[in-house]
C-alpha cells in the first residue's frame, strides 16, 4: 500500500522534481548500480526534451529508480552503526506479526537478520513516506550522510506526529478522491523535507534519536495546537487558506487543520531552539517570533525563495542556504528583541521599541523588501536582501 501511495506522490511531483530525479539516475549510473538502457529509462537528452514539454518520468520509470534507490540505501545503511542502536529495537520488533512479537520479543534481538530486518524496515518506510528523492536531496544540500538523514526522518516523524497524520490520510481510502489524500501526504512531505535538513545541519552526527525526541516533542506537543493564536497577519491567513484550500479538494476539516498547522510549525523547531538558549518559555519566544516574522515578510520572502529554478546542484544549494539564511536571522532577531525588552509588554509593543532603537538598519532593510515585493525577485535581489537581514542582526546585536 505504501509504496503504490508513494507511486502516486510520485507522479504528483514528476515534472518539478524532474532535474533531481535526472542527478539520481546519473549518480546511481556513475556508482555502477544502474544501467539506464538496460532498464528502460531515458537519457539526459530525453529527460531534457520531456522537461521542456511539462513531462517528467512515468510510472513506471519511477517503480524502476524507486527500486534502485531503495537498495542502493539499504546497502549504505547496512554498513552504518545505524541499525545496532538501541533505538532500532522497535523497529526490529514492528517488522513481525503481533502474535509473534507476544510470544517471541525477547528472543528477536538475536535474529540471524536482524541487521537487514531493520535496514530494509527504514528504508522502505523512509522513501515510502519521504519520497523517491528526498534522501538523495537531503544529502545532496546538507552533505549528511544517508544514515543521519534516517534518523533526522525518525525524529522529525515522531516529534510532529506524523504517523497518526498518516493513518489518517489513508483511513479516507474510497471516502475521498485520491487527489485529496496525495495533498495529505505531499503536505507531510513538504515538512519532513525542510525539517530534516534543519536537524541535520544542526546537529553533530551521529544525530541522538531518543534524546532529540525526548528534547522536542514535549515543546511542538504544546505549541503546535496554538499556532492559529499566535501567528499574526498574512501568515494567520494564508494558514486559515490553505485550511479552506485542503477542505475544499475534499479532505476533512479536522484533517486539513492538523495538517496545515504541520508544515506551519516547521518554525516550531528554531523557537524551541531559542527558547532553551536564552532560558525564556517557549510560548513567549513563539509571540514575539511571528510578529518578526510578519513584520520582515517572512512568508513572502520564502515564496520567492521556492520559486527559484533548481535546475542544477549549485541552484538547488543556493536555494536551501537562502531559506536557512532566513530562518537562522529570524530567530536571531527573536532572541534579540526578547533580551533587550521588557518582558511585561505584549509582543506587538516589544518589536515595536526594539524597531525604535535599530530604525536606521530597518530602514534599510524595508527598502530592499519592498524592491522585492514590487517585481520578480532573482538569486542576486534575495542574496542581497539576506544580507541587509544579516547585518540588521548584528547592528541589533552590538546596539
Amino acid at each position: 500500500y505504501e509504496q503504490a501511495m508513494a507511486l502516486g506522490n510520485a507522479r504528483a511531483q514528476a515534472h518539478s522534481l524532474l532535474p533531481v530525479h535526472r542527478r539520481m539516475l546519473k549518480a546511481l549510473e556513475e556508482r555502477g548500480a544502474l544501467n539506464r538502457e538496460l532498464e528502460a529509462l531515458p537519457s539526459d537528452k530525453e529527460l531534457a526534451a520531456r522537461y521542456e514539454n511539462g513531462d517528467g518520468l512515468t510510472a513506471p520509470e519511477f517503480a524502476v529508480l524507486l527500486a534502485y534507490v531503495k537498495i542502493s540505501l539499504e546497502r549504505e545503511v547496512l554498513a552504518d552503526v545505524l541499525v545496532d542502536e538501541p533505538w532500532t529495537s522497535t523497529v526490529l520488533t514492528d517488522y513481525f506479526p503481533t502474535p509473534l512479537r507476544e510470544r517471541f520479543a525477547d528472543r528477536m534481538a538475536g535474529h540471524r537478520l536482524r541487521r537487514e530486518i531493520i535496514s530494509t524496515s527504514l528504508v522502505n518506510e523512509v522513501v515510502n513516506r519521504g519520497g523517491t528523492s528526498f534522501v538523495h536531496r537531503a544529502m545532496e544540500e546538507s552533505g549528511a550522510s544517508a544514515a543521519d538523514v534516517i534518523r533526522a526522518y525518525v525524529v522529525i516523524r515522531d516529534v510532529y506526529g506524523l504517523e497518526e497524520i498518516w493513518a489518517a490520510g489513508e483511513a479516507l481510502d474510497n471516502e475521498v478522491p485520491t487527489d485529496a489524500q496525495t495533498l495529505v501526504f505531499l503536505e507531510t512531505r513538504r515538512l519532513l523535507d525542510r525539517a530534516v535538513r534543519w536537524l541535520v545541519s544542526t546537529r553533530r552526527s551521529p544525530i541522538d534519536v531518543a534524546g532529540e525526541i525526548a528534547k522536542l516533542r514535549p515543546g511542538v506537543a504544546e505549541l503546535l495546537p496554538r499556532l492559529p493564536e499566535v501567528m499574526v497577519g498574512s501568515e494567520r491567513r494564508a494558514l486559515s487558506e490553505r485550511i479552506a484550500e485542503l477542505v475544499g479538494q475534499g479532505v476533512p476539516q479536522h484533517l486539513a487543520e492538523r495538517v496545515s498547522r504541520v508544515f506551519y510549525g516547521f518554525g516550531l523547531l528554531d523557537i524551541l531552539e531559542t527558547s532553551a538558549a536564552i532560558d525564556r518559555d517557549p510560548g513567549e519566544v513563539s509571540s514575539v517570533y511571528f510578529v518578526l516574522s510578519e513584520r520582515f515578510g517572512v512568508d513572502v520572502l520564502l515564496s520567492h525563495i521556492s520559486r527559484l529554478p533548481r535546475n542544477d546542484r549549485w541552484q538547488t544549494l543556493a536555494r536551501m542556504a537562502l531559506r536557512y539564511d532566513l530562518y537562522a536571522a529570524l530567530a536571531a532577531l527573536t532572541a534579540e528583541v526578547l533580551q533587550s525588552t521588557p518582558s511585561t509588554a505584549a509582543p506587538g509593543d516589544r518589536v515595536s521599541e526594539w524597531e525604535q532603537v535599530n530604525a536606521a538598519s530597518i530602514a534599510r532593510a524595508s527598502n530592499a523588501m519592498g524592491d522585492i515585493e514590487d517585481s520578480p525577485a532573482d538569486l542576486a535581489a534575495l542574496s542581497v536582501l539576506l544580507r541587509q537581514i544579516r547585518t540588521l542582526v548584528k547592528t541589533s546585536s552590538a546596539a
